[in-house]
């Protein structure tokens, strides 16, 4: 069985709300990912992770998206709100699961299959997707100013790449690096650096430019043009 964790219980403290029900083309933005995966024919069961304040919101959405088997309580962090997703979906005893944030609406298919195919093919412990900067890339100091910053180095962004979400990992692999985290209050952004932290092989395919996190309203302008190019000229 494979099960995809969707973390979707932020505040929204930069957004100035809670970005993950901001409407676009008429749809909570947590409502694209979740059709992309219940379309999915490798995604079994959905467990989506909301603020508590919203986990009956969550029941709404399990009658128009039935993939969904569980809707729990997030926690302060992603971090800690994916634990939470992983703990109940270990109640379905899945081999893999696929974490997606619930803010990035500009998700396809056919990333979810090429991840799959890859945890696979390269026998890896967890698989996740990204994209070359664009831009050159530097490490700064200390900020002189807001915003303001002495530059250290340039670094070399061939040996870059910015992270993206969906991933895939080998469940019970997941689960334990969150569990040896947790104990040993490691935090992180991202699940794969869990991994990363305790010597599990992880592997980058290619990303989608795309595939955006929504974390300003900027973003929101920018995701918009991309789903009316995927929902509506592509119909």
């Amino acid at each position: 069985m494979r099960v995809a964790v969707i973390p979707a219980a932020g505040s929204g403290r930069r957004f100035g709300g809670k970005k993950q029900f901001f409407k676009i083309l008429g749809k909570p933005i947590v409502e694209f990912p979740l059709e992309i995966f219940s379309k999915s024919e490798l995604i079994d069961a959905i467990v989506l992770v909301l603020p508590k304040e919203d986990v009956g919101l969550g029941r709404e959405l399990q009658q128009k998206f039935p993939k969904i088997a569980a809707v729990v309580e997030g926690g302060s962090e992603r971090q800690s709100s994916v634990f939470k997703g992983l703990l109940k979906a270990s109640e379905l005893n899945p081999q893999e699961v696929i974490v997606h944030d619930g803010v990035r609406p500009v998700v396809e298919l056919s990333l979810i299959t090429e991840l799959t195919v890859a945890l696979s093919d390269y026998g890896a412990d967890g698989v996740i997707p990204g994209v070359k900067p664009k831009e050159t890339v530097k490490e700064v100091g200390a900020p002189l100013e807001p915003g303001d910053f002495l530059i250290k180095k340039t670094l070399n962004r061939e040996k870059l790449i910015l992270v993206q979400t969906p991933q895939i990992f080998k469940f019970e692999v997941l689960l334990e690096c969150h569990k040896r985290a947790e104990k040993e209050e490691i935090v992180t952004t991202d699940d794969s650096a869990i991994l990363e932290k305790f010597g599990y092989t992880v592997v980058s395919i290619a990303g989608d430019y795309r595939n955006i996190k929504i974390t300003t309203p900027e973003d929101v302008k920018i995701a918009e043009t991309f789903l009316r190019e995927l929902y509506i000229e592509g119909e």
